[in-house]
Formats: structure tokens, sequence, C-alpha cells
């Protein structure tokens, strides 16, 4: 299995659990590695304009010699948005409705631990059909 299935296996139970519109992982220069995304057609737009969202906000923090965020919250009446580091070179972000924020919090911790377990080798994905 590859990392890319891997990831999606991840991302497959909170989708269809939650009302979650999007999720994404994606490369700090906005390259998508995977993503789930309502709207087919916005996948690239919603994994490339996180990425460069965490960027700007790491410019910011670095202009008024801040440390790094590591995570970034925005709100609108009806839906939030997270995005944080996942690691040193990718971004994790996640589209809900704004009244799901603390479940939504919960997924996006949950799933950053089963992505570091993926890169260090620890976790194996059963695919469930």
């Amino acid at each position: 299995m590859t990392i890319k299935s891997q990831i999606e296996e991840i991302f497959k139970e909170p989708v269809k659990e939650n009302d979650i519109e999007a999720i994404a992982l994606t490369s700090k220069n906005g390259i998508p590695i995977a993503s789930y995304v309502e709207k087919k057609d916005e996948h690239e737009s919603f994994s490339t304009l996180s990425a460069t969202i965490l960027g700007a906000s790491e410019v910011i923090f670095s202009a008024l010699e801040k440390k790094q965020p590591v995570d970034i919250i925005i709100r609108s009446d009806e839906s939030i948005l997270f995005i944080q580091e996942n690691s040193s070179d990718s971004v994790l972000s996640m589209m809900g409705k704004s009244e799901d924020e603390e479940r939504l919090i919960e997924i996006m911790d949950d799933i950053s631990k089963k992505l570091k377990e993926i890169r260090e080798g620890s976790l194996e994905i059963e695919v469930k059909k």
C-alpha cells in the first residue's frame, strides 16, 4: 500500500462519520499529497491555499520575531477551517461546520497522530471496504 493510499484511508472514516467538507495533507510548498474535498474540482486550490495561509502566517510571526504558529483557525458563521503544520514539510487542513468545532479539533489531533506514525513507520493501515 502506498503512503498516499494509507493517508487517504486515514481520511475515510472521519469524513464518512462527520460532516467534513474538506481535508488535505499538502507539502509546505503547496503540492497536494492526499485529500478529500466534497467539490472535487476544488481539491487542488483547497490544498495549495491552505499551505499558502500557513506560509503567510509564518512570515508574519517571523517578522515580529515570534515563535512559528502551530495552527490557524478561520471561522465563518457556518464553517470552520483548521490549518496546522503536520511536519517540517507538510500541512494538514480540514474544513467542517462551525457547530462541530470541538469534535473537529479532536479529529485533527487524531489524524495528526496517525500521520506521525506513518512517517515513523509504526502504523499499518487495514483497508476497510
